[in-house]
């Protein structure tokens, strides 16, 4: 990060008395490598970012890469491992209560009546059992045993996160935004699990992976640092947590006031020229909705971009971010004024402008709104992913440039735009999906943006140090409604995903209906609950539709009713022909 050299505790040392491998003293652990200084060949780079692995923090962090990299590269690996470590916890368990039943002795956990534990015991081996036998009977891979225990597990969850919004709401006990706020995301996991048990249980892998991933990589820039420079911090390497570590970093990177200062002044609307700010603020916003609206109703990509790049919304949202993370209420009540208002404005024009366009919609065909109506958990992960690119181009001078792809990538004006065209054409399902859509792009940049403000130095130290359960509290219910917001994401990623997949399998059995010699194409096919629509096109006939169907229910295991529409082709073909002339210069 640009600024991190202006926080550091001690001296750098200087490049003219630093040999390319040198050591520096450590009254604990002995001499400490460090880095070449000065501009090394490429030998010595190599030679430098070996040295520097070798720091026990960065050493832990390669292995923690590692791993998160084989979950994301190994699926199936991943998953089979998960379901052998769910079984060996669940023998284990029982195990410990089979022998706090007979010794009267545990390490860990209350005192309990002993009948009571070995009832416990016995239905963890009869589950664990019922596992097994469900694990050989079918295959798996499947995962059918796994499923039933994340799903026993999630009505569990549930009940006990409805117990912690109700304590929290009833007493005044400490902390209860954070408390509510977690039993409202415990509540939305759990949920997620009970209606998809796998794809909870292979969400929660990849967002393990991911993280591991981000930690590791913060673990290796750390350890890198201390080799740079062991001055900088006064943590033992070889002794220190991870907890210990991520607290030196955020320490250590702190931009400083005078750089938070000027940061702060392009997020707020503060200052002599306030005024001017909150008028180009809105002109922008104004012509980038009109931008915005006129490109959904033609339809046109290119221009629904351009709105994009000039929409102002993400300025409010990243200072809100800012501020929730700093403890600036004020300035967190501010961005969240402007930006209800921005959205209240937007939704308005849009629908005036719809109402007056001489234009004809099609919801259906429209790929503007179509593409808007309908989001899905890939659209959260998207704008998680620009509003950590967002916060870190804000901090980070040297890729400031960037904002303008992240404006590209989430888009926060287009979706406003196609709820007010949506309402001005009583779509109010539209409406709502482009609103969602939008509700879940705000939500996530303010929870990406509020870490990375927090890792890279913007946030305040005095603020982290002395109150950070306030920092948590402010950050929590944004999270808590990210959770709930995720919850109908994932209805319709699963419908998505389970479409998409049937219309694969009835791809593959037109296909082998059709066969290898057949002139017919696949011009569409349409599954829509138990009713299947293929359209073919191609001269000749097609076989008979009563095989069609027999296969495809024998394929789905379920019934259904067919529609096939062929459109013919009339091809007449003809012998190659000459030009007259040529036929007279032959004689013929």
């Amino acid at each position: 990060m640009a600024a991190q050299g202006k926080a550091d505790d001690g001296p750098r040392p200087a490049s003219s008395t630093t040999p390319p491998s040198s050591t520096a003293a450590n009254p604990e652990t002995g001499p400490v490598p460090t880095l070449a200084s000065g501009a090394p060949s490429v030998g010595a780079s190599v030679r430098d970012t070996i040295v520097g692995l070798t720091n026990p923090v960065a050493a832990r962090g390669v292995g923690i890469m590692l791993g998160g990299s084989a979950v994301l590269l190994a699926h199936d690996l991943a998953f089979t491992v998960l379901q052998i470590v769910v079984a060996v916890a669940l023998f284990g368990s029982a195990a410990l209560d089979v022998r706090y039943v007979f010794s009267g002795r545990r390490r860990w956990g209350r005192q309990r009546n002993r009948a009571y534990v070995m009832v416990r015991a016995i239905l963890t081996l009869g589950f664990l059992g019922l596992m097994g036998a469900i694990a050989y009977l079918t295959d798996a891979r499947e995962g059918l045993g796994l499923a039933l225990a994340v799903e026993l597990f999630a009505f569990y969850a549930l009940a006990r996160a409805v117990l912690v919004i109700l304590s929290s709401i009833r007493r005044r006990a400490e902390h209860r935004a954070i408390r509510a706020a977690g039993g409202v995301i415990t509540g939305a996991i759990a949920v997620l699990a009970i209606v998809s048990p796998l794809g909870a249980v292979e969400g929660v892998l990849v967002a393990a992976a991911v993280g591991s991933l981000v930690l590791g990589a913060l673990l290796i820039a750390w350890g890198l640092k201390y080799v740079e420079n062991p001055d900088r911090t006064t943590i033992d390497p070889y002794s220190t947590t991870v907890a210990e570590v991520l607290w030196d970093w955020i320490r250590t990177s702190d931009i400083g006031r005078e750089t938070r200062a000027e940061l702060a002044d392009g997020l707020y609307f503060e200052g002599e020229d306030r005024l001017s700010k909150l008028g180009a603020w809105w002109v922008m916003l104004v012509l980038s909705v009109a931008i915005a609206t006129y490109a959904v109703l033609a339809d046109s990509t290119a221009v629904v971009i351009g709105a994009m790049l000039v929409a102002p919304l993400m300025v409010p949202i990243l200072g809100l971010a800012g501020a929730l993370v700093n403890g600036w209420s004020r300035r967190a009540g501010q961005s969240v004024l402007m930006v209800g208002l921005g959205t209240a404005a937007a939704v308005l024009l849009s629908y005036g402008l719809a109402a007056w366009a001489p234009v004809a919609v099609g919801f259906d065909t429209n790929t503007q709104i179509v593409s808007r109506v309908n989001p899905t958990a890939l659209d959260m992960l998207i704008a998680v992913a620009a509003g950590a690119a967002g916060a870190f181009a804000t901090v980070n001078t040297r890729v400031s440039s960037g904002i303008a792809g992240v404006a590209i990538a989430v888009a926060l004006v287009p979706p406003l735009a196609v709820v007010g065209i949506s309402l001005a054409n009583d779509r109010v399902g539209e409406a709502a999906g482009a609103l969602l859509l939008f509700l879940t792009n705000f939500v996530a940049i303010v929870v990406a943006a509020a870490l990375v403000f927090v890792l890279t130095g913007f946030a305040r130290q005095k603020v982290l140090r002395r109150n950070p359960w306030g920092v948590v509290a402010t950050v929590a219910p944004y999270v808590a409604l990210g959770a709930v917001i995720l919850v109908p994401l994932a209805f319709s990623s699963q419908g998505a995903l389970s479409s998409s997949a049937q219309s694969r399998e009835v791809q593959q059995v037109v296909d082998a209906w059709l066969g290898d010699g057949s002139d017919l194409l696949v011009q569409s096919i349409t599954v829509d609950g138990s009713d299947v629509t293929v359209l073919l096109v191609g001269p000749g006939e097609a076989p008979d539709a009563a095989e069609l169907q027999t296969a495809l229910v024998d394929e789905l295991k379920r019934p259904l009713a067919l529609r096939v529409g062929v459109t013919p082709v009339d091809v007449t073909s003809l012998p190659t022909a000459t030009p007259e002339s040529w036929r007279s210069n032959d004689g013929s």
